[in-house]
């Protein structure tokens, strides 16, 4: 069919935002990719680049319109962030990325004219090695392959030390509806459409799209084409008899919602060769007529005859068909005869005719499925039986601990046996089969259809008893607040297995598979069941909407946040500990306690673990506090005092501090912005921290915990609904840090040479230090410092994540600019996307005035004024060992003294440097170095690099502690040197002789130089 191109291209253009250039080695240029196709064959891509977006947009239509190709989909990505990097780094990298979950596009050359677009590279599976490969990896063949056909390369040769350019794009895509659609950027949801809250009526919507794909699926004969690979238009050969059957059941569900004619039509089909074709009569056990569904091989499968049950039943339901009823009667009479009188238990497989055991289990799915069916046939028929062989099956199942297999049809079984049967037992079961499992269907970076199920399913269970004030109780064991949050993220994610029309574009035959829904890890694998469970799952999610919006809302929804204050029920929904002792009355406790000089009234105390493992009070130290603490959480009951407080028993000590800590950032009700970098970490999160106090309270970082369990304790120990709360998160662990925390903004400030023994490079330091988006939804806030080492590979991460991106520093490309700074003042001048603004600063030194651009960046990303926030600097001032200045009393006159002495980088040395010197009102500027740690086998070469920095600036002094100054002092200029002592007292001893009135004196070193008891000493000389 014929399109309007040029009105497509305008609608496109009108659509399209301001686009800037991005910076490739050093040239700026706006890169586009048109991508177009009629939906019969794989989209043609076009690129095309410009100094300017009219110059690229021009560029780029007159390509497509000279293509002469159809245009009925047409698709604008542009580039908004690059990476350069070598095959080699590729090439290490692609095997810790799941396979087919590389989210970035790859240029060849940095002018973009041998470029993929990350869909180009997944629908054409250059990148994808086969489902043996658990990782990413380069596919050459089909590299060459497509490279061939898009850009006419003859050849790629991948050499090792070749650069490559990965990047991410934002885009627009004009279908057949008429509208034109943004397209998410970056992260998880890249490559498709933005959509809204989920509700009723979208969800509807892919019910009717998925639905419609099926129905195209049905043969004239029933029988269905089971499923395709669409990378290649490959079709799946093989065919199960249970999944054509469990495949008419979804596609039930989804004509209740539709009512589409044409999918009534082949639903008709798809159970008539279910009826006619794949049931099979036989006889049960003494004698009874009954029905068995026959799959390859002749096996008679447990689940087989339970979801040609729930199809026959739906079908029943729909439109009253009396054979439905009859047939499914049939057919459970054959999962009984499955079913051993003695164990409870089920048989899994039978040989047919003959009905003897095949396999006594071959799948939990199986045991679920069947007792979900008997339960429908019980509602169906009215008969006891049903309900009395799931009773037994269930004594089975709790006996052997099913629940701990977190299955989907026995979340469906559960919930309908205790709608029957309301016993606490089985309530115990369902819940058990979903608590323990929510960090995992909240992080599982597949679509995993069937987790949408198992949450659905558990919600309709919760959701009666929330409304049951008799058994209300056991929902204490769980975490409702996390539970409807995996719940819905869940559902949500689904929209990433959804084959829409601008990512089928670039598959083989787009028509024929839009609408559907794949499995990414399966090569976007395309088959009857995988769509079938994501069916299932969003018809119970539209349900679930549904009753949000009706008078039942309160029950499907999320509890409300109640208090600010830790209760009873809080510890156990969030640890599922028991009480050993339990609180009385209107108990309540503020905080948490993991170690004991941080202890708090009314905080809760955790008790540490004999083995020591970490989050918790050492034993000797709890007992001091025993008798102030609100409550104690232990896994050890023998630790516990007699007569103390209320005490809590759970399974790990350590572990309950992380659960009390995610329970918390769930209840949350403000903003959370965590904060990462080299440098400067501490001094951000006290000066945002400082400046904040003027929308509210604002809960910190304390003792700089910045570790899990110190983050949990943090976490854990902020009331609810403060406004803001500011954590520091280190770059061990960092990204367990991030899902502690869940950032809504992040920080991050800069990558310097620091902690070099352990993390290799400054590009290793990025990447792992960057793992503080992971924990960040789609939408959040990073703000970066433009002018910091790596930042194209922070950026990239950011974008990478769906972030939105805020700048700070002094070079142009910054949103939040710095313009002057005066040392002496405080004043600084900075622009914040182009609009000037002032502010003076209580701290010294041009570092601080950076920190301080981070904040007015957050300021921004928070959507908080700049009037109230921005006179809050002026009060702030530095913290110990972080910049603090103090005066002292030294040989009968006055010192001032930088204190610096908490760590050291290469680059927070260069900052302290240039503090010192910008003291030019003092006599003499004298610099106290201690040795910088943890910089690797290039330690020396560090220290003696700042020679060069002291001979520059008028530094007078200098006093440089350790071997590793070696170097570096036979390089500094005789007038500069003081002495080059080895030891701390020889170090001060020397420094108080020096020392006179007039002078400023800087102290800078790492921690563990101890260069801070200098520091302390000099304090107590203070006037």
């Amino acid at each position: 069919m014929k399109t309007d191109l040029s009105g497509r291209l305008d609608r496109l253009r009108a659509a399209a935002p301001a686009i800037a250039p991005v910076r490739v080695e050093g040239a700026r240029l706006v890169v586009l990719f048109f991508s177009f196709t009629d939906g019969s064959r794989r989209a043609e891509t076009i690129t095309a680049t410009g100094a300017t977006l009219d110059e690229a947009w021009a560029a780029g239509s007159a390509q497509v319109a000279a293509a002469g190709a159809g245009h009925d989909w047409l698709r604008v990505d542009w580039v908004d962030a690059v990476e350069r990097r070598t095959w080699a780094e590729l090439k290490a990298a692609l095997p810790n990325i799941k396979r087919n979950y590389f989210r970035l596009g790859i240029a060849l050359d940095p002018q973009f004219r041998h470029a993929f677009l990350e869909t180009e590279l997944n629908a054409n599976a250059m990148l994808y090695g086969g489902n043996r490969q658990p990782g990413g990896t380069l596919n050459a063949a089909n590299f060459r392959r497509y490279a061939a056909l898009r850009h006419g390369l003859e050849a790629v040769a991948f050499a090792e030390a070749e650069p490559v350019w990965l990047f991410t794009t934002r885009g627009l895509f004009a279908g057949d509806d008429g509208k034109v659609h943004p397209l998410s950027g970056a992260g998880l949801d890249a490559g498709r459409r933005t959509v809204g809250e989920l509700s009723p009526e979208n969800v509807g919507e892919l019910i009717a799209a998925g639905s419609r794909y099926l129905a195209t699926q049905v043969g004239d004969d029933g029988r269905f084409h089971y499923g395709w690979h669409p990378c290649f238009d490959r079709p799946i050969r093989a065919y199960n008899a249970l999944r054509h059957a469990s495949t008419v059941y979804a596609m039930l569900e989804a004509w209740e919602v539709t009512g589409d004619e044409g999918l009534g039509q082949a639903i008709d089909r798809a159970r008539g060769f279910l009826v006619r074709e794949l049931i099979r009569p036989g006889r049960a056990a003494g004698g009874e007529e009954a029905a068995f569904l026959l799959d390859v091989g002749n096996e008679i499968k447990l689940g087989g005859n339970a979801v040609a049950i729930l199809a026959l039943l739906k079908h029943h339901e729909l439109t009253g068909d009396a054979g439905s009823l009859a047939l499914a009667c049939r057919l459970g009479r054959g999962i009984l005869h499955m079913q051993d009188g003695a164990t409870r238990s089920f048989s899994h497989v039978l040989a047919y005719p003959s009905l003897a055991e095949k396999e006594r289990f071959r799948i939990i799915y199986y045991d679920g499925e069947a007792a979900f069916a008997l339960m429908r046939l019980h509602d169906a028929s009215g008969e006891a039986r049903w309900l009395e062989a799931v009773e037994r099956a269930f004594e089975h199942f709790i006996g052997q601990e099913h629940w701990k297999a977190h299955d989907h049809w026995l979340g469906y079984a559960v919930n309908e046996l205790t709608r029957h049967r309301p016993e606490e037992r089985y309530y115990r079961f369902g819940l058990d089969n979903v608590r323990d499992h929510l960090g995992f269907v909240l992080e599982r970076i597949t679509t995993f259809p069937t987790l949408l199920e198992l949450m659905t399913a558990a919600e309709s269970m919760i959701a009666r008893l929330r409304g049951d004030p008799s058994r209300r109780h056991l929902l204490d064991s769980i975490d409702l607040g996390r539970f409807h949050r995996a719940l819905d993220h869940r559902a949500r994610y689904l929209l990433n297995g959804h084959f829409w029309p601008e990512l089928a574009m670039f598959y083989a035959r787009p028509r024929k598979i839009a609408g559907s829904f794949f499995i990414r890890h399966h090569a976007f694998r395309i088959r009857i069941d995988d769509v079938e469970h994501y069916l299932s799952g969003l018809v119970a999610y539209r349900r679930l909407l549904l009753a949000r919006a009706g008078k039942d809302g309160a029950r499907h929804r999320p509890p409300a946040t109640e208090g600010r204050h830790w209760r009873p029920a809080d510890l156990t929904r969030a640890t599922g500990g028991r009480w050993l002792q339990a609180p009385r009355g209107d108990w309540s406790a503020s905080g948490l306690c993991i170690a004991a000089p941080t202890f708090r009234e009314d905080d809760i105390v955790a008790l540490r673990s004999p083995e020591g493992k970490p989050g918790g009070v050492p034993q000797a130290a709890a007992a001091q506090l025993a008798g102030k603490a609100a409550a104690l959480v232990c896994d050890d009951p023998g630790l516990l005092p007699k007569d103390g407080p209320p005490a809590l028993v759970v399974e790990s000590a350590g572990d309950a501090v992380l659960d009390l800590g995610r329970y918390a950032r769930e209840r949350m009700q403000g903003k959370v912005i965590g904060v990462t970098g080299s440098a400067g970490k501490t001094s951000t999160v006290a000066m945002l921290a400082h400046v904040l106090e003027a929308f509210g309270p604002v809960g910190r970082t304390r003792h700089n915990a910045n570790l899990p369990h110190g983050i949990a304790w943090n976490l854990a120990s902020i009331p609810w609904d403060t406004p803001h709360a500011v954590l520091e998160l280190a770059i061990g662990r960092m990204a367990q840090n991030s899902r502690l925390a869940r950032p809504d903004v992040a920080i991050f400030t800069n990558v310097l040479p620091a902690h070099l023994e352990f993390h290799r490079d400054l590009a290793t330091i990025a990447r792992r230090k960057s793992a503080i988006f992971s924990g960040m939804s789609p939408g959040g806030v990073a703000v970066l410092n433009r002018d910091m080492a790596e930042w194209e590979r922070v950026h990239l991460a950011a974008r990478g994540r769906g972030l939105q991106v805020i700048h700070f520093g002094t070079s142009e490309d910054c949103d939040v600019r710095l313009i002057d700074h005066d040392p002496a003042t405080g004043r600084a001048r900075a622009e914040v996307h182009g609009q000037a603004v002032t502010f003076t600063l209580g701290a010294s030194g041009r570092h601080m005035a950076i920190n301080a651009l981070a904040v007015v960046a957050t300021l921004v990303a928070l959507d908080r004024p700049l009037a109230a926030a921005l006179p809050q600097l002026a009060s702030f001032h530095a913290l110990a060992g972080r910049g603090r200045e103090f005066a002292a009393r030294i040989n009968g006159g006055e010192v001032l003294v930088l204190d610096e002495a908490y760590n050291a980088n290469p680059g927070s040395m260069e900052a302290a440097l240039s503090l010192l010197a910008s003291k030019r009102q003092a006599r003499r500027r004298i610099a106290v170095l201690g040795e910088m740690a943890e910089l690797g086998p290039d330690a020396a070469r560090y220290h003696t690099a700042l020679s060069e920095r002291i001979a520059a600036a008028p530094i007078d002094k200098v006093f440089a502690l350790g071997p590793l100054y070696d170097e570096f002092w036979a390089r500094l200029p005789e007038s500069c040197k003081a002495a080059h002592p080895q030891t701390l007292d020889e170090l001060k001893n020397g420094l108080l002789r020096e020392l006179n009135a007039g002078d400023a004196v800087l102290v800078k070193g790492s921690h563990s130089t101890c260069l801070h008891k200098i520091v302390n000493e000099l304090r107590l000389d203070t006037s």
